[in-house]
């Protein structure tokens, strides 16, 4: 089958005026709305925006969905042809492998090509790592997968092609893959985990807490090569992140200062006591102090949080800390893959995940967080602390 007549020719585009070629980008006229041009290690990102973009009313050209049309035909002419003239903009997902790989080269040339013969942007670079597409002049503006996530990709991409600043509609049974390795902000992580919340499958998502006291494990955070040991010792099942706790000082009873008296006064300090402001204010726990660091692993099925355990461990160095975190979140996934993987009954999860850590000689304390998966996503990234990561 042969490909559709474009809706704007070569010998037209040598004839229109720059206003004219810009009144025609923003138009109508197009086949696609968008075109994904990426690697194949970013496959997963692609099919992902692929899919809300296009629950969102977008027309979007990925290759999973032609290859009728790929095969038997010359690919490099109908990769020049796509990227040159079949979309109203392009999403490139910029990474050193885009840059290496011969194909995409292609695409990003027609690209190239295209927006030196229009007035109006055409490519929309997305970061992937630290790559940049040679050509590119480096003032043009980038979205950062790193630090935006696939949801906020998706989110500037339908804002620019749609307008509005709507709630995205996400798939049933979409699977979001984790972002690269990057520091997200409070918002977008809160935005990624009531999405992953919203899936029919179970959902785990953890948390590290530590407070201003953990030496070890703030230079952890901000170490990329530890943070990406633990991502991958988390596996494909497991969203982690880190929140900042303090103690507060609280006293049971109000007194006037005026009527103390030495004797009293003894009494009066016995009953000040020092709290976890994270247990209080969102576990509902009154007066308790915790171990720092701790870690909460959140167990939630069909936007509801179904279970939440407290694991705490000792102060230690940066490498027993992070050693004490891969054995935990190993164990974690084991339990998951030993169930049958997220689509399992939560039972079963539960069950494996449980044993295996009890197993381990793992603590677990059971805690009460806000039942509405997005309440207690949202009031939990509260109290994360945003801070860069360092290489």
């Amino acid at each position: 089958m042969g490909l559709a007549a474009p809706h704007w020719t070569a010998g037209k585009r040598r004839v229109d005026t720059d206003d004219s070629l810009k009144e025609l980008a923003m138009s109508e006229e197009f086949e696609f709305d968008v075109l994904l041009s990426f690697a194949s290690p970013e496959r997963d990102y692609a099919r992902a925006i692929h899919a809300i973009a296009t629950a969102n009313g977008l027309k979007v050209f990925f290759d999973e969905e032609f290859q009728h049309e790929v095969w038997g035909r010359n690919l490099v002419e109908y990769l020049d042809h796509t990227y040159r003239a079949r979309g109203r903009y392009v999403v490139v997902l910029v990474s050193q492998a885009y840059v290496e790989k011969s194909y995409s080269k292609v695409e990003r040339r027609a690209a190239l090509d295209r927006m030196i013969e229009q007035a109006a942007e055409y490519l929309l670079p997305v970061r992937v790592d630290e790559a940049w597409i040679p050509g590119l002049p480096r003032s043009t503006a980038y979205v950062d997968l790193r630090t935006a996530g696939v949801i906020g990709v998706c989110e500037l991409l339908v804002r620019k092609l749609k307008g509005g600043t709507g709630a995205l509609i996400l798939p049933e049974g979409l699977n979001i893959p984790r972002v690269p390795q990057g520091t997200i902000p409070a918002s977008q992580l809160a935005d990624h985990l009531v999405a992953l919340c919203q899936r029919p499958q179970v959902t785990l998502f953890g948390t590290l807490i530590y407070d201003e006291t953990n030496v070890a494990v703030r230079r952890l955070l901000t170490r990329r090569d530890y943070w990406n040991a633990l991502d991958t010792a988390s596996g494909q099942h497991l969203e982690v992140f880190a929140v900042r706790d303090e103690e507060q000082y609280g006293c049971d009873v109000d007194f006037n200062a005026k009527m103390l008296t030495a004797s009293t006064i003894p009494s009066t300090k016995d009953r000040g006591y020092y709290f976890s402001s994270l247990m209080k204010d969102y576990f509902g726990v009154d007066k308790r102090r915790i171990n720092y660091p701790s870690f909460a692993l959140f167990f939630v099925e069909a936007g509801k949080v179904r279970r939440c355990w407290r694991i705490p461990f000792h102060q230690a160095s940066v490498e027993d800390t992070l050693n004490w975190l891969i054995k935990l979140f190993r164990l974690i996934d084991d339990g998951i893959a030993s169930a049958g993987g997220p689509d399992a009954a939560l039972g079963d999860i539960l069950a494996r995940v449980k044993s295996l850590l009890l197993a381990a000689q793992f603590t677990l304390y059971i805690q009460s967080p806000p039942s509405d998966a997005e309440h207690a996503v949202r009031q939990l990234t509260d109290y994360v602390e945003t801070a860069g990561v360092s290489d």
